[in-house]
């Protein structure tokens, strides 16, 4: 953990906050499409899965009940203690560690799978620290992940009311195959609506991006 650093404080802070409550915030099951995209590849022998940003763990804990070995980095403690909770439930152990995605030191060929959803940075950490994040990658292993599109600004289904924050499928598909990121190749990409229903947070019609990529 790097529990030290006033960037990590000050942003887990208003996640402690979002988690506090006995509910959990996005709900106890895994994201839709990452579920669907996820158990379509078999789990290799000794894998490693990483779900960045995962809160209080949903997404982590399904994919630990189908075979993954997952784990987790997020700002929030309080998310931290609500996954392993999660876990508990469902009789499987989830590595959680607190850190920050500009900050972590990520290990190099190490993943099988990296999965994320909703996870939204300012554009100018993200273009320098997601493809960098990449770089923990496999050859062969997968990149998912969904998230708001820039036409979700009127949308009331969630997500950050910021334009920076959103995703435009080519900028941020530029940036992941990119210069900076390992060699890429794509499985998926596409900007859709669908119909949200994970918890009061994130419910009705919103528009995303979804991305699968493979490293090579």
């Amino acid at each position: 953990m790097k529990m030290t650093d006033n960037k990590v404080k000050s942003g887990g802070e208003m996640w402690d906050e979002r988690f506090s409550s006995e509910e959990y915030a996005y709900g106890k099951e895994a994201n839709i499409w990452l579920s669907e995209r996820i158990s379509s590849i078999n789990p290799p022998l000794n894998n490693r899965a990483l779900f960045p940003a995962d809160g209080e763990g949903r997404n982590a804990v399904w994919a630990a009940r189908i075979g993954w070995n997952s784990e987790v980095f997020d700002l929030s403690i309080v998310g931290k203690q609500k996954c392993h909770l999660l876990a508990q439930e469902h009789a499987v152990t989830v590595e959680y560690e607190v850190d920050d995605l500009a900050l972590r030191e990520f290990p190099q060929q190490s993943y099988d799978l990296i999965a994320c959803s909703w996870f939204h940075t300012p554009s100018e950490i993200r273009k320098v620290h997601m493809p960098r994040m990449l770089h923990s990658l496999k050859s062969g292993g997968h990149f998912i992940m969904e998230g708001y599109h820039t036409s979700q600004m009127p949308l009331h289904s969630g997500g950050p009311k910021s334009l920076d924050l959103l995703f435009d499928l080519d900028e941020v598909l530029g940036e992941l195959i990119g210069e900076k990121a390992p060699k890429m190749h794509i499985i998926h990409t596409a900007v859709t609506s669908t119909v949200l229903d994970e918890s009061a947070l994130h419910k009705g019609q919103a528009r995303v991006v979804r991305i699968h990529l493979q490293r090579d």
